[in-house]
């Protein structure tokens, strides 16, 4: 009797360890340490790279509500809403939720004061905005540990670098004579567009090629087509934004017409682009989370085909798909044209 007694009073003093072991310290892409529970029961998903991630782990049912813009896998959205985005989520409505997680991703586009509120009421708040494979790489990692899948996202982070390696180690060396000029139009403008801070700019030079907008001073500067045509670039890429397609993912027809129109521009006939035809169409779904690998290969083939005659990457996309959402890449078309226009 005395020895259960002795053992109920060891349990109970261990019991405070126990919990400590239950949670872990993790740096987000904002760079913060946050304390958070190992293996959480529930999650709030504000970030679309984030929820895509816990999804491509098998652990989508741990999350309990997501913002309209986690929409991929579509499934998702079978999932409580609690707003448009992280810049008008229910705060109110996640506080009743009393998640053990929410994560959200970084800066303005989810408020100080939002995430105040809830570390107020004791749920952390993991950031993630992942524009580019350096942001997701570590962030596979740090869900890994978070949902006790390590060995899952260790295989998924090295499926992702070893292609991201590969695009690196040819395009490293190209010297700049041989890579072409690049306009990148961003987030559906066709007058907005990324100096050398961007993430639009990094894409374009680990893709082999020249920012036209790299020495512009702001992030984001809008543009004269004026200053376009005088810059005569090689390449054109336009970001559609989801405002302006009617499904999930753009279609064919709703990318072409994009395209038809941008060609068309008064004075852009005589733009090296458009005289080759080199103008492409993407979703602005495929700058973020798992789907950039895809658009890094994109570009970097649609910039040096040569280099990258060895890879199809609707193919990798496809598998991408399949591997970690589920899906068919059957009628989901983010790009346009998908293959490389051969310049003459």
């Amino acid at each position: 009797m005395r020895m259960i007694a002795w053992l109920i009073v060891l349990a109970l003093l261990m019991a405070p360890s126990f919990a400590e072991e239950q949670k872990i310290s993790i740096t987000d892409e904002d760079g913060r340490n946050v304390t958070v529970a190992k293996n959480p029961g529930s999650i709030v998903c504000l970030s679309p790279g984030a929820a895509e991630v816990v999804y491509a782990l098998g652990e989508s049912d741990r999350i309990i509500a997501v913002t309209d813009d986690c929409d991929m896998p579509p499934i998702l959205l079978e999932k409580e809403s609690i707003g448009k985005s992280g810049r008008d989520a229910d705060l109110e409505r996640i506080i009743e939720l009393d998640p053990d997680l929410v994560i959200a991703k970084t800066g303005a586009l989810f408020p100080e004061e939002d995430e105040q509120k809830l570390v107020d009421y004791g749920i952390p708040v993991l950031r993630y905005r992942l524009l580019h494979i350096d942001a997701l790489i570590p962030m596979i990692d740090d869900l890994g540990r978070v949902l006790g899948k390590e060995e899952e996202a260790s295989l998924m982070a090295n499926q992702i670098s070893g292609y991201y390696g590969s695009i690196l180690n040819r395009t490293g060396a190209i010297p700049d004579d041989d890579r072409p000029s690049v306009y990148f139009m961003s987030m559906g403008h066709i007058d907005w567009t990324g100096n050398r801070n961007s993430t639009g700019h990094t894409r374009i030079v680990e893709a082999g090629g020249k920012n036209i907008a790299a020495d512009l001073r702001t992030t984001v500067p809008h543009v004269d087509m004026e200053w376009v045509i005088e810059q005569d670039p090689e390449i054109i890429v336009y970001s559609m934004s989801q405002g302006q397609y009617n499904s999930t993912t753009p279609t064919i027809e709703e990318m072409k017409a994009k395209r038809d129109e941008i060609m068309a521009i008064p004075g852009f006939e005589n733009i090296d682009a458009v005289e080759t035809g080199q103008v492409y169409i993407t979703d602005i779904k495929m700058a973020s989370g798992i789907s950039e690998l895809a658009t890094m290969l994109y570009y970097a083939k649609w910039l040096h085909p040569d280099l990258f005659n060895d890879i199809d990457p609707r193919a990798v996309h496809e598998e991408l798909l399949e591997n970690y959402f589920d899906m068919d890449i059957e009628g989901i078309y983010q790009v346009y044209p998908d293959a490389p226009v051969k310049s003459e």
